[in-house]
């Protein structure tokens, strides 16, 4: 009896001494938290700091930059127009359009009570716009976060509300040219033409957008299959972009309709611009004579000039092609500047296809705005003339370029070789992207490119020659 009283003393005792180290570690933890909870307040407290973040529990401290002294001057003006496209005087000019949409859109109630201009934790329209131009020109979202003091959130919230703002705003749309318009592109793309082709209003072409692979929920909403964004061609998901360009290579149309596997006859005939121009005697949209150009994908029309098919063409339908190519490769190069401006677009886009096809528009916009204001900015200024070494440069590049094209040349490739002048002697002769457009019966009446050809032919113009030097 007395070994079990005293082994029940014992355990009443350990239990004891278990609860008053338990009551001591509940104090200490409350100690800590009390502690911690002060730290925070304080460090609240500073002026340059802002909460912002989801989670109140998870908030991170973050200073807003001011763009004109965080930014812009430690770039300088050159290093603004590489990171922005544009320079300072184009940003704000931008942004003095777009400031009624981006006000209302980012502050829709303008603060309630409170004047929303004095909050602190205010993030400005210049902000916003600035921070969708570095990621429409490829900035990474995680730079733009450190660049400019905003969250990850705030990122794409900034990004799809400048989207939205530049496609609602009327000064940056897209307007086919009235008929006076049409008669000074006709020009430009003349003093481009070496056969002095001047009926030629605007070159058309197809693009793939890239994207990422569509989810399958994304393909219900759809009602379209996976495999039908994806373009055998090019191995790649997207969407086909039909485009149209002036001599200056602006956008003059873009249409965003169809997947990455429909042809760019099937996406073009099926718009309502292409149905407008065919019933053109009521629209009148072209100018009578007027005409666009197109590659292979297209079919004659009396809105359409294209290349002569067949595999042995006699010397004059060859050289329509020759001269024809010439122009219409011109929304080639306006794709090319597109992607290289907008980086965004040389990498798949990783956002959901219903938010592409509005992404892409506003670059376009952009685009636009971008050639327009350097016009303005340098229509005073005349082209510098090159020196000696500049033409020795770029003679040694064009041999370098013809050597090695001789050495892959093959006769299903479009190749362009140059002259010693760097004038192209042979552009590319590709364009037959898809053949759904064979059966197609092209129109029977005269029409521009019947007159082209005859130009061609008057003239006594031939494909250019590119001698076979051995020092070239």
């Amino acid at each position: 009896m007395d070994l079990l009283f005293l082994k029940i003393q014992g355990q009443r005792q350990c239990r004891r001494q278990q609860e008053a180290r338990a009551s001591e570690d509940a104090a200490h933890m409350e100690l800590l938290f009390l502690l911690y909870a002060a730290a925070a307040l304080v460090y609240v407290g500073d002026d340059e700091y802002n909460f912002y973040g989801g989670n109140k529990m998870q908030e991170m401290h973050r200073r807003r930059k001011d763009l004109e002294k965080d930014i812009f001057v430690p770039l300088g003006s050159s290093f603004i127009r590489r990171s922005y496209r544009m320079s300072k005087e184009s940003f704000y000019r931008l942004h003095s359009i777009l400031q009624p949409q981006l006000e209302q859109h980012f502050f829709p109630k303008q603060g309630g009570k409170r004047c929303h201009k004095k909050n602190p934790y205010l993030i400005k329209t210049e902000t916003r716009l600035s921070v969708a131009i570095r990621i429409f020109a490829g900035g990474s979202p995680y730079d733009v976060m450190l660049t400019h003091g905003i969250s990850f959130t705030s990122i794409f919230t900034s990004l799809w509300g400048v989207v939205e703002c530049i496609n609602k705003c009327t000064e940056l749309a897209f307007q086919f040219p009235t008929q006076d318009e049409q008669k000074k592109i006709a020009k430009g793309f003349q003093n481009r033409s070496f056969a002095g082709f001047d009926c030629v209003v605007g070159a058309i072409d197809g693009i793939l957008i890239w994207t990422k692979k569509p989810s399958l929920n994304e393909c219900r909403q759809m009602k379209c299959g996976e495999s039908q964004f994806k373009c055998t061609r090019k191995d790649k998901f997207g969407l086909n972009m039909q485009a149209i360009c002036d001599h200056d290579l602006k956008f003059l149309w873009v249409d965003l309709n169809w997947p990455g596997v429909a042809s760019d006859f099937m996406a073009w005939c099926t718009s309502s611009l292409c149905q407008d121009l065919e019933n053109n005697t009521e629209s009148n949209i072209l100018l009578p004579g007027m005409t666009l150009v197109g590659d292979s994908a297209y079919v004659k029309a009396s809105h359409m000039a294209v290349p002569v098919k067949g595999g042995e063409l006699d010397g004059f339908s060859d050289a329509y092609n020759f001269y024809q190519s010439q122009l219409r490769i011109t929304i080639e190069r306006a794709f090319g500047v597109l992607v290289h401006r907008w980086s965004i677009l040389r990498a798949p886009l990783l956002f959901p296809i219903a938010k592409v096809p509005p992404l892409v528009v506003c670059l376009c916009r952009l685009h636009n705005f971008c050639i327009d204001d350097d016009k303005n900015q340098h229509s005073e200024q005349s082209s510098p003339e090159m020196n000696a070494e500049d033409v020795a440069n770029i003679q040694r590049h064009i041999r370098h370029s013809n050597h090695e094209n001789r050495r892959h040349q093959r006769r299903d490739h479009g190749i362009v070789r140059f002259d010693i002048d760097a004038n192209p002697v042979s552009l590319l002769d590709g364009g037959s992207h898809f053949t759904d457009c064979t059966h197609q019966i092209p129109t029977q009446n005269e029409c521009a490119m019947d007159r082209m050809l005859k130009r061609v032919e008057d003239m006594g113009l031939t494909r250019p020659v590119v001698h076979d030097r051995r020092n070239i």
